[in-house]
């Protein structure tokens, strides 16, 4: 009798046991949160087209266990949150893992990914619908006009309609030896070939080091004939202290007014002309969105030095900072911008 008593004792404990260890193991419920990139408690491993994508955050929410509903906030060019609903979690080694997609007229996004206690791991595909603008261009020139032609800028020597003749005539030239060809992707990426090279006193004519642009540092969307640029704050300054260039990344009161002014995307304008042997395109900013970045220019003009003078140019950049903000609102039409022809 004791025997079996002890028996009973032991297999009663054995069955508590693993009843508390399934009870005290973690379930997606457990898992709810907000994820983020930038976040220790509750980190976003996040790739876009199979590369890293930092900056962005991710809503998990699982009220069951068994599925859960994601929302990717500002990941997909153009919107603002997309939302995947009833995705099943499969569980795997405590490790559940999932697989959704979302498609409308304009896109589809594939997500994959898994999830653990601290850490959400997540995969985006995007490929948007076929658009005019979804091709390399090659640089060609730089184009700019200003009206009224006759603000000046620098008293006696230089008018709005200067800026905008000289930019016109050189501003290509000085381009070309910075950025080659840009090319707008199907995933909604935009991709350019720059030159990296970095003069310094013992080499101040380097020879150039032309480079592809890392994935994810600026995607855009097209919408109405107007084509949103949505550039990565965060991306951009890794990739330039990638690089090693030995510029001013600015401070954050700059980058935060950036990320206010970037948050619906940069409005970009684009004409294009239909040829016989390839197409061209003009893509511009125009006046209101230039008026909007007037905020930015006394912050721009601390951090350039006193005696600079604007290259072609040959004029002091002070007096033109100084008066900048006054041209800006007597203009009644600025556009500046890129002139690029097709690479078939």
């Amino acid at each position: 009798m004791k025997n079996k008593f002890l028996i009973l004792m032991i297999l009663g404990i054995v069955f508590i046991t693993s009843c508390s260890d399934d009870d005290d193991k973690d379930s997606p419920k457990d898992f709810n949160g907000i994820y983020s990139t930038t976040s220790t408690e509750r980190v976003l491993d996040l790739r876009y087209s199979d590369a890293v994508f930092i900056g962005k955050s991710v809503d998990f929410n699982s009220a069951d266990g068994k599925s859960a509903t994601l929302k990717l906030q500002g990941v997909v060019p153009g919107e603002s949150e997309t939302v995947f609903s009833d995705v099943q979690l499969v569980e795997n080694n405590s490790v559940y893992t999932f697989a959704a997609e979302n498609k409308n007229d304009e896109r589809t996004v594939a997500l994959e990914g898994s999830i653990v206690k601290g850490k959400l791991t997540v995969d985006v595909d995007v490929k948007f619908v076929q658009n005019e603008l979804m091709k390399k261009w090659k640089l060609s020139t730089v184009k700019m006009t200003w009206f009224p032609k006759d603000y000046y800028l620098v008293e006696g020597k230089l008018n709005t309609g200067g800026v905008a003749t000289l930019l016109s005539l050189g501003g290509g030239m000085l381009l070309k030896q910075y950025l080659q060809d840009v090319a707008f992707l199907e995933d909604g990426n935009i991709v350019a070939t720059y030159n990296a090279a970095v003069a310094t006193d013992e080499n101040p004519e380097p020879d150039a080091d032309w480079r592809l642009s890392e994935l994810n540092l600026a995607h855009y969307y097209v919408k109405d004939d107007i084509c949103y640029v949505y550039p990565n704050v965060e991306m951009i300054m890794r990739q330039v202290e990638a690089d090693k260039i030995g510029r001013s990344t600015g401070s954050d009161p700059m980058l935060s007014l950036l990320e206010q002014l970037l948050t619906g995307g940069i409005p970009v304008y684009f004409e294009i002309t239909k040829g016989t042997k390839a197409d061209a395109i003009y893509m511009y900013l125009n006046e209101v969105l230039l008026k909007s970045l007037k905020p930015l220019v006394p912050f721009i003009g601390g951090l350039v030095p006193g005696d600079y003078e604007v290259p072609i140019l040959k004029v002091p950049m002070q007096p033109i900072i100084d008066n900048l903000p006054g041209a800006l609102d007597v203009t009644t039409e600025l556009k500046v911008g890129l002139k690029c022809n097709a690479i078939e």
